[in-house]
């Protein structure tokens, strides 16, 4: 099996999905307006943690196991139960926080019904075709959630007082995933009669807790500034910041989707044999490398007309934050496959403290810099605390799991990337678009020239299918 085609299986369908959810959140930003966005963001960021918590890194674990080859119908049965028992604990939790919110417009209300999908969740079986690297059924899912909550969002939600629909929306795009993957599993497994059972629910939560412990912290990473803005400055910043971290998040999805595909893989291979491992993580490191470093370059030069493009002139104020958040992205994806590695090679502890370092300097330059330079402060905490982890997890990575020289991965794009940069400088008088494209061109026309191995074999391999294409004919 080629893991990185059963990614890109994976990559499509959580694209496609990805990219209704974010017309459905530009459609909000914009009907809404900055207020109530704000009042929708700071919800969403605050369920998150809920919803980890839920899942207490349930699935990441479950992920693993069946990867492994247990009994699928046996691990379900020990899954579900406790993943239902913690989405119950995890809710009433939420009630009380309630109480203790800012009463933004509808924003309890909102919360209060958001706070269903912790059960929907829980009950949810994505995580058995995803360790079986079944990607094609799990895009399917993914896609089939997505369309049936932007549908009803188009025909209900037309002002800031409609609301209201929008969790309910996403509560039934969620359960139609939860029947979705329900009948795939009844299908390929043999029923939903499941073994039921919570004995030995310690012995399951034990290991799970790291790797959930791990994702929460990733998680206060990515929007613990969200979170402290509402608290400091309220929700009409929060909508700034949301807007500008929205093309960051976009830009991610295809990233994470590759991250959460290639675990699967990397754990196989690593049970199976070490040398196999070894060369799966370069050429991820290899390909992260490659796609990362635009990212930050374009995000510095084009983000004055994405916003523009995306939100309207009424969202003007997220341009300086997007400049400095696109370097975030650039970060997270670096880290990522290093933490997969970690993860895959059962050392979860070791990206555990990688994330609580990260957190803590997140959190302390948050509450320095917000009160005085407002999201601009929240956008260079969440960046130094990105550059912080991947620091970390590469070195524990390097030291731990296995020894890669970056120098030969990373000099061609570096060299790339500062020639992309200055293209964009020469060609400021041009329309965005064409800088856009100049920039690309240049980039990956230098790698070529750097004789980078991973575009060389693109070229290849298109130039061997014109060749079969030609011949068919």
């Amino acid at each position: 099996m080629n893991p990185f085609r059963n990614i890109l299986r994976l990559a499509v369908g959580d694209f496609l999905a990805k990219t209704l959810n974010f017309v459905a959140l530009i459609y909000l930003a914009r009907v809404l307006g900055v207020t109530n966005y704000g009042a929708l963001e700071f919800s969403l960021s605050v369920l998150a943690y809920f919803l980890l918590f839920a899942d207490f890194g349930l699935e990441v674990w479950a992920t693993r196991e069946a990867a492994s080859g247990v009994d699928m119908r046996e691990l379900a049965g020990r899954i579900l139960p406790i993943r239902f028992i913690l989405a119950l604990v995890s809710y009433v939790a939420l009630l009380v926080l309630i109480l203790f919110l800012r009463n933004y417009p509808g924003l309890r209300t909102v919360t209060l019904l958001f706070g269903l999908t912790l059960f929907s969740q829980a009950i949810n079986l994505k995580w058995a075709f995803m360790g079986q690297e079944k990607m094609t059924r799990v895009g399917a899912g993914l896609i089939l959630a997505q369309f049936l909550f932007i549908a009803p969002l188009f025909l209900l939600v037309r002002g800031p007082q409609a609301i209201i629909w929008v969790p309910l929306a996403r509560l039934a795009g969620d359960l139609a995933m939860v029947i979705y993957f329900a009948w795939q599993f009844s299908a390929v497994y043999g029923g939903l009669r499941l073994p039921f059972s919570i004995r030995g629910a310690s012995e399951v939560l034990r290991p799970a807790r790291t790797l959930g412990a791990s994702y929460i912290l990733g998680l206060m990473s990515f929007n613990l500034d969200s979170v402290l803005l509402g608290f400091f400055l309220g929700a009409t910043a929060v909508g700034f910041y949301g807007a500008a971290y929205k093309p960051v998040t976009v830009v991610l999805a295809m990233p994470m989707t590759y991250f959460v595909g290639l675990f699967p893989a990397l754990s196989r291979t690593y049970s199976e044999n070490h040398e196999t491992f070894r060369k799966l993580l370069v050429r991820s490191l290899r390909l992260t490398w490659i796609f990362a470093l635009p990212i930050g370059i374009g995000g510095m030069f084009l983000a004055g007309p994405i916003i523009n493009l995306l939100f309207g002139p009424a969202y003007a104020n997220s341009v300086p934050a997007l400049r400095i958040l696109s370097w975030s992205a650039v970060f997270v994806i670096l880290r990522g496959t290093y933490r997969q590695a970690l993860n895959a090679a059962h050392r979860s502890r070791l990206d555990f403290w990688c994330g609580c370092a990260s957190v803590g300097i997140n959190l302390i330059l948050n509450l320095l810099l917000i009160p005085r330079y407002g999201i601009l402060g929240a956008a260079f905490a969440i960046v130094a605390s990105d550059a912080l982890w991947f620091a970390m997890a590469a070195y524990q990575s390097h030291r731990y799991v296995a020894r890669v020289n970056l120098l030969p991965l990373l000099l061609p794009s570096l060299v790339a990337a500062t020639v992309m940069g200055a293209s964009f400088l020469i060609s400021q008088s041009l329309f965005w678009m064409a800088q856009a494209f100049i920039g690309l061109v240049t980039y990956f026309g230098i790698l070529l020239l750097l004789g980078e191995t991973e575009v060389r074999s693109w070229i290849k391999a298109r130039k061997a299918r014109a060749v079969v294409s030609q011949v068919g004919t």
